[in-house]
């Protein structure tokens, strides 16, 4: 394995790690009030760009990770989107 191949592993690890700690943050405090619903729309329209380019490019590996990425984010974008949903409006 290239060391550019390995690094991009190792970047999607990182990426998904930090989407997993986010869901777990936003599932123990039961809100997404800190999060700007917009910015994580326009970040999912813009993973799903880059899934698209991957897939053009007939690359596998890119194509494997960015899924992964889509995924994950999606977990956390409908878990975002729950909480947001059935806010408490007096909290």
């Amino acid at each position: 394995m290239a060391l550019l191949d390995l690094l991009t592993l190792l970047s999607y690890i990182a990426l998904n790690v930090d989407i997993v700690l986010q869901i777990r943050r936003i599932y123990h405090t039961k809100s997404s009030r800190d999060l700007s619903l917009f910015g994580m729309s326009v970040r999912y329209a813009a993973i799903l760009i880059v899934l698209f380019k991957f897939i053009s490019l007939s690359d596998a590996p890119l194509i494997l990770g960015q899924g992964l990425i889509v995924l994950t984010f999606t977990t956390y974008f409908a878990l975002a989107l729950y909480y947001f949903a059935n806010r408490n409006p007096e909290a």
